[in-house]
């Protein structure tokens, strides 16, 4: 399917996911890292190929420290839209709250905080920008970003080991300097920019978010029970319910490219909120800002590259302008096909 071809937004949603089934749960409890026919590894490689998407139980993040972040996160939202916004990103500096973002040049209804690693990030050269005040939230959200990251280098080389690479493979791309960040999302029913004159935005925001890829890749997400998220696949939007403690993992753009297209950056969207506010936290998990993506020599492939050598931290900017702001079509690995 060529989401040029198509408005991607109006295919029918497969609301029963009997005909074409569901994404997959997969107990990643026993995930042993160094063998290939591990069971967990073959779930989580047919996965990638076949959906882009799975879910995760048993993966060893601490409850405790998920319901802390979740109770942060409530509290962060629920200030004043004055304080929030003392710490509204910029161009120039992506990190911190948003209300305004935009997913192929259409606005989101959604308000975000955004944080990444401590100190200067190398890809933007900016710092994290944190609510005054707020010693106990930076703290909460600096371990679960630890948490999530661990959980994500344990999935990468899952993913490795399911191509028939050793599991460390890609190890170098991502430990210990990636450039990952953590997303603090609110779907609120009420448009956050409704009624607000002293902000130019776009006037229509019908969806959540938009459809789109992530970037990266790998995605960890958490979301609440409202649900809302969903993945494209066959023609038909399949909904990914919330199963109690599990995390949804989605495969980026990098990974498809890596992968030379064996795993798919799988399109996705979330519902616009019309009678409960809903809140999720994706952890992005990104290479290291010098990395260039080339297709892996995968074994048994004989396969051509499909795509050209791309500088992350070049596509990484480039996508973050078109989400920031309407300067132009957002950045796709399409465009680097060869």
């Amino acid at each position: 399917m060529n989401d040029a071809d198509i408005d991607l937004d109006r295919l029918p949603t497969d609301a029963s996911g009997r005909l074409r089934g569901s994404v997959p749960v997969i107990d990643i409890g026993g995930l042993d890292e160094s063998s290939r026919a591990d069971a967990p590894v073959s779930r989580i490689a047919e996965a990638c190929r076949d959906w882009g998407f799975f879910q995760v139980v048993n993966h060893g993040i601490d409850p405790a420290l998920i319901a802390a972040t979740i109770a942060e996160m409530r509290a962060f939202f629920a200030q004043p839209a004055r304080r929030k916004e003392a710490i509204l990103r910029t161009r120039e500096n992506p990190w911190g709250y948003y209300h305004n973002e935009l997913t192929k040049n259409q606005r989101d209804k959604k308000e975000v905080f955004d944080f990444t690693a401590d100190g200067i990030d190398p890809v933007y050269c900016a710092s994290n920008r944190w609510p005054d005040t707020a010693d106990r939230f930076r703290e909460t959200m600096r371990r679960y970003r630890d948490a999530s990251a661990k959980l994500s280098l344990r999935l990468l080389r899952a993913m490795c080991a399911g191509l028939g690479l050793p599991p460390d493979h890609l190890d170098g791309a991502f430990d210990p300097d990636h450039t990952g960040f953590i997303r603090l999302n609110h779907y609120p029913v009420r448009d956050p920019l409704a009624e607000r004159d002293d902000i130019a935005h776009l006037p229509v925001a019908d969806l959540g978010v938009h459809h789109h890829t992530d970037a990266g890749a790998l995605t960890v997400l958490l979301q609440d029970e409202v649900g809302g998220l969903q993945v494209c696949r066959d023609g038909y939007w399949h909904d990914v319910p919330p199963v109690k403690g599990a995390f949804v993992i989605n495969t980026g753009d990098m990974m498809q490219v890596w992968s030379n297209d064996r795993y798919q950056a799988a399109i996705h969207r979330v519902l616009a909120m019309e009678t409960s506010d809903r809140y999720s936290i994706p952890f992005f998990y990104n290479p290291s800002v010098d990395t260039h993506i080339v297709p892996l020599a995968l074994p048994g492939s004989n396969e051509p590259p499909h795509y050209r050598t791309i500088a992350w931290a070049d596509f990484r900017r480039k996508r973050t302008d078109g989400d920031y702001a309407d300067y132009g079509a957002e950045v796709q690995i399409a465009q680097y096909r060869i």
